[in-house]
């Protein structure tokens, strides 16, 4: 009896056994399979600005220091004592040309003068009495000619009279009877002298020393009763009507530089036009760049420019200016901040609503903007927004469509 209930609990568990089974079955094929889902992402909102071509002309902003044209150490050209310094000869006196800075004693130079006036009128009566000798020698040697060869028979004596100078005259051969030597020795003599009245009274002006031009005195070192030579520094003057500027350029900007277009100076507040000289020949030795030559008229003075409402400022030696050159216009090219432009010449755009990279032809390109010739296509959209890593064909949403700057 237990046997046969112990069978029925068996049979019992495992028909509830089966009976789960088949319903964990059942479910398992009837329940609903989970389906991947693809995660899609949201295109990126960026910013653009549009493209337009233009002709513009590029800048280029520099500076340098102010230095002299023109900027003389001067000395005596004669020895000798200062016997007077101009009271205008000061330090910081603007003075014009050919005015007197100060004068050395000239008794000295104006004895030498005399004496060599007197050696020009010795040497201008030696010139005269050796050519009345030669006169007369050439008179004698005539009549000397004439009655040889009337002794000879070969002309008439009583036909002398009739007998021409210039017959006579084919007769003289020889230069030494007739002084010519002499007459030589005289004139070298007194030009001679001459050459020497007219060093003296060199000289003489010499103790003069003016302005070599229209210009201010930086430093003096001329005073009355002192002693000086050729070797003496007594003033250091400089022109005020042209001071240079020297300013360092782009190697790639030089070709470009317009030469015609005047150079805007700019100190402060201050501004002026200046104009280019030249390009020099040689580089920076330090950085490489090329170096212009500006020329600045009338740098001492102070007035509003009635033009443009600018004023002038006075600009000093030594004193650091901004300056702002201007190259030929460059045309139906695109203007872009090379913010924009990435390491290689290249920028990203967008165009139907996706990222593309394209490759500049960049005709100069400045330390902030670029003039870039080609390398757009139609309907492309400059991106402004960095999106970091990004590749071709990335999809994009609009936020903005500005006009370029």
């Amino acid at each position: 009896m237990n046997n046969s209930m112990n069978m029925r609990q068996a049979l019992m568990l495992l028909g509830l056994l089966l009976t789960g089974c088949a319903i964990a079955f059942i479910i398992y094929i009837t329940a609903p399979k989970p389906q991947r889902n693809t995660e899609t992402k949201p295109a990126r909102l960026v910013e653009t600005i549009s493209l337009k071509r233009s002709s513009e002309r590029p800048q280029w902003t520099g500076g340098g220091e102010i230095s002299a044209a023109q900027r003389v150490q001067l000395s005596a050209q004669v020895a000798g004592r200062i016997e007077k310094v101009a009271a205008a000869a000061i330090p910081g006196a603007e003075l014009e040309q050919g005015q007197l800075l100060a004068s050395i004693e000239k008794m000295d130079f104006q004895l030498q003068v005399q004496q060599q006036q007197a050696a020009v009128i010795q040497a201008q009566a030696t010139l005269d009495l050796e050519k009345g000798q030669a006169l007369l020698a050439k008179e004698e040697y005539q009549l000397a000619v004439l009655q040889m060869k009337a002794r000879r028979g070969s002309i008439n004596p009583l036909s002398l009279k009739e007998t021409t100078v210039a017959d006579a005259e084919t007769a003289i051969d020889s230069s030494l009877v007739l002084r010519e030597p002499q007459i030589a020795a005289a004139e070298a003599g007194l030009k001679t002298a001459q050459a020497n009245l007219a060093l003296m009274e060199l000289y003489l002006q010499r103790t003069q020393i003016k302005m070599p031009f229209k210009g201010q005195i930086i430093s003096r070192s001329a005073n009355t009763g002192s002693q000086v030579s050729t070797s003496n520094m007594l003033f250091d003057v400089v022109a005020t009507d042209e001071f240079w500027l020297q300013v360092k350029v782009s190697q790639q900007f030089l070709p470009l530089l317009d030469i015609s277009q005047p150079v805007i100076i700019k100190q402060g507040k201050y501004r002026r036009q200046a104009e280019i000289l030249h390009s020099l020949i040689e580089v920076d030795a330090r950085d490489r760049q090329a170096k212009v030559l500006i020329s600045i008229k009338n740098p001492l003075d102070y007035k509003l420019n009635t033009t443009n409402g600018n004023e002038l400022g006075r600009l000093l030696l030594g004193s650091y200016v901004d300056c702002i050159l201007f190259a030929k216009p460059l045309n139906d090219v695109y203007v872009i901040e090379n913010r924009y432009i990435k390491e290689g010449g290249y920028v990203w755009v967008v165009k139907d609503n996706k990222l593309y990279k394209r490759d500049l032809n960049i005709a100069y390109q400045g330390r902030d903007k670029s003039w870039v010739e080609s390398g757009f296509m139609a309907g492309d959209l400059l991106l402004t927004s960095n999106l970091g890593v990004v590749t071709e064909g990335t999809p994009v949403r609009l936020a903005s469509n500005s006009k370029a700057k």
